[in-house]
């Protein structure tokens, strides 16, 4: 039994929703660069567990940014046609 929802059964994400996403995308990136740069400097493991917060919500923002659909596992999430 597959429970994975193809994208042809929901709805795109509107393009406001997108534009959001993009905008918190690049927040995001100058964060991730914030904490290595300075970050470890002080406690490299700390930098890396807060690189890791920023890339998982990455991993979310950015397809939502570029393809108007979240990842597969979020699917679910979406409205159906």
């Amino acid at each position: 039994m597959n429970l994975s929802i193809d994208k042809s059964d929901v709805k795109k994400i509107k393009i406001s929703y997108r534009v959001f996403c993009f905008f918190i995308c690049i927040i995001l990136l100058i964060c991730l660069v914030g904490t290595f740069v300075f970050g470890a400097k002080e406690n490299l493991l700390a930098a890396i567990g807060m690189s890791l917060v920023f890339l998982l919500m990455l991993y979310v923002f950015l397809p939502i940014a570029i393809t108007g659909y979240p990842p597969k596992m979020l699917m679910w999430t979406l409205d159906k046609r």
